[in-house]
């Protein structure tokens, strides 16, 4: 099955559509209260609410938790937090292996049977979103709700190599024109 996760820009207000193949709308991921914390509803669309993902640490690299209505699906950690990143959900016996900038990842279980693939693509409006390519036999919700936690963790690596980039540039330009003025008065 195909999915699409449309991110709006900077993921603000915290809205991510996710349609189908015909681009019908099938769900809302919605940011919830407190922001120190990621949390996510899954919403129909009667904005029912289906599931959530929920941060349960406060490191760097953030677990989280998966719940489907009122059940516990699984708790997702980190094991390795480099470029090559590693995590596992323990309860669904998965392993998601993935490139933390590039933002493809594949997920897999402990016999290596595929469960889903999950790519970074942009839209022809110029917005940024995953392709999520789930296999009939893995529930589609979790596999969504999954994708928002690793959505999550590229964008905090994201906003802090943008900043890292940012503040590069500023002392390239604060460089250059100190060298430009030293030269100048010469």
């Amino acid at each position: 099955m195909i999915f699409y996760m449309q991110f709006n820009a900077a993921n603000i207000p915290g809205v991510i559509e996710v349609t189908n193949v015909k681009q019908e709308q099938l769900y809302y991921l919605i940011r919830t209260q407190p922001h120190w914390k990621t949390s996510y509803n899954l919403l129909g669309i009667s904005q029912d609410v289906i599931g959530q993902i929920k941060q349960i640490s406060s490191s760097n690299w953030p677990n989280f938790k998966i719940t489907i209505g009122s059940q516990t699906i699984t708790n997702v950690y980190h094991v390795s937090n480099s470029r090559h990143q590693l995590m596992i959900a323990p309860s669904l016996h998965w392993i998601i292996k993935g490139n933390l900038f590039e933002n493809n990842y594949i997920v897999h279980n402990f016999h290596h049977k595929l469960i889903m693939t999950v790519d970074n693509i942009y839209f022809k409006n110029g917005h940024e979103g995953y392709l999520l390519n789930i296999e009939d036999t893995a529930e589609p919700k979790i596999g969504i709700l999954l994708a928002a936690v690793l959505n999550q963790t590229s964008r905090n690596t994201k906003n802090k190599r943008s900043i890292e980039r940012l503040k590069g540039q500023q002392m390239k330009v604060s460089l250059k024109r100190n060298i430009d003025m030293h030269f100048n008065k010469r």
